[in-house]
């Protein structure tokens, strides 16, 4: 678990180094270069999702075994 924290933790990083150079690349008017930082980011925003999803339903499968939370 602690290395999905480092992981999460990694990730969001990387989404706001991401946005922080597409927004510098649009004031200094260098288009293709923050058109690529913006697709590495929503990649690395999906691939946080996922990971988010994937502690998610590691939680709740102790839960389920041991019959609290199931309708």
């Amino acid at each position: 678990m602690g290395f999905k924290l480092v992981l999460n933790v990694l990730y969001t990083m990387g989404v706001a180094l991401c946005f922080i150079v597409a927004y510098k690349m649009f004031t200094t008017h260098n288009y293709p270069v923050m058109a690529g930082a913006m697709i590495v980011g929503v990649i690395v925003i999906f691939m946080k999702l996922r990971l988010l999803k994937e502690v998610k339903e590691t939680q709740e499968a102790p839960q389920n075994k041991k019959g609290k939370g199931a309708k």
